[in-house]
């Protein structure tokens, strides 16, 4: 028996719902949903976020758009433990800071041009931010992950 499980299975399971509760709660078939659970169908931007709202799990339209066809825009973001997360998002913003990366990018962007000459520096300043966007989302998965399996309590 296999332990995979899709993106809609897991945000629905992390809820708490069986696949009647949610189908109903969706206004969808079991069907429809049992076929987008086993990657038999994808299902449509609108459902996904009626689901994303159900479950109480944002990131699900995240997953939904980075496994499509848009895919390619978005920066990989994998799953993280909550601590390891919010470690590293803390540690590359600190870099960020201290190397004067916010000042540099004010310096090269205030006139509207990059020269040829600032082109290289811009690039890894912006690959730098990439990074730090991607470990945010990365943070916020993790949190929403953590929230929907402590029910959202903390005690």
């Amino acid at each position: 028996m296999s332990k995979y499980r899709n993106i809609y299975q897991t945000a629905r399971e992390l809820k708490g719902l069986t696949q009647e509760t949610a189908a109903e709660r969706l206004d969808i078939s079991v069907e429809s949903l049992g076929a987008y659970e086993q990657d038999r169908r994808r299902p449509p931007d609108s459902t996904v976020l009626r689901m994303a709202q159900l479950y109480d799990f944002p990131y699900l339209c995240y997953q939904h758009i980075a496994a499509g066809d848009l895919g390619g825009v978005l920066p990989e973001v994998q799953s993280k433990p909550l601590e390891q997360a919010t470690m590293r998002l803390v540690r590359l913003i600190g870099k960020f800071a201290k190397t004067g990366r916010l000042d540099q990018l004010l310096e090269i962007n205030e006139d509207g041009v990059i020269t040829s000459e600032e082109r290289p520096l811009h690039d890894a300043i912006m690959a730098e931010l990439r990074e730090i966007m991607a470990t945010y989302l990365e943070l916020d998965c993790a949190a929403q992950k953590e929230s929907a399996q402590s029910g959202g309590n903390r005690d």
